[in-house]
């Protein structure tokens, strides 16, 4: 857990350097947004890289317990008193058994990569919602740039610049 805290920290971190050189730099589409929408501007995609990484992670320490697992199972499917347990629940054979903690082991530590990585795609989303309310509220049109549109409350348009 102290690993995950580890990153998440990092990546706050280097979100926050990212929107501040960019600010710096005078970016048109974040010079005048508040460090925290010019941080959330660029930290959005160190966020989604960074979810689809711990959840790719703990997919992986996932199958690994899977695989531990299946090793535990061709062990008691062999027979005999291979693989009783005790009335503590663990079992008799201590190679069941550290078959079983080591599974055990190998979970804990998929569930943790995957919540770090839920909470670096609720980060992800957050930042997302903070540089829609926060950007511009009128982008170029950058497709079709001699074609322009407009709207107000009361009319709606079109301009062709030539």
């Amino acid at each position: 857990m102290a690993v995950i805290a580890r990153t998440l920290a990092g990546l706050v971190l280097a979100s926050s350097v990212l929107g501040a050189s960019a600010a710096a730099q005078g970016t048109p589409s974040v010079d005048s947004r508040s460090w925290l929408a010019s941080a959330s501007h660029y930290g959005k995609w160190v966020a989604i890289a960074s979810a689809a990484g711990l959840m790719t992670v703990a997919i992986m320490r996932n199958h690994d317990a899977d695989r531990v697992y299946g090793g535990l199972q061709t062990l008691c499917q062999a027979g005999g008193a291979t693989c009783v347990i005790d009335l503590d629940g663990h079992y008799l054979n201590p190679d069941a058994e550290a078959l079983y903690q080591e599974t055990l082991r190998i979970d804990s530590q998929s569930r943790s990569w995957m919540a770090g990585g839920q909470v670096m795609l609720a980060a992800a989303g957050a930042m997302f919602v903070i540089d829609l309310v926060a950007g511009n509220r009128k982008p170029k049109n950058i497709p079709f740039t001699p074609l322009e549109y407009f709207a107000d409350g009361t009319r709606a348009g079109l301009t062709l610049r030539f």
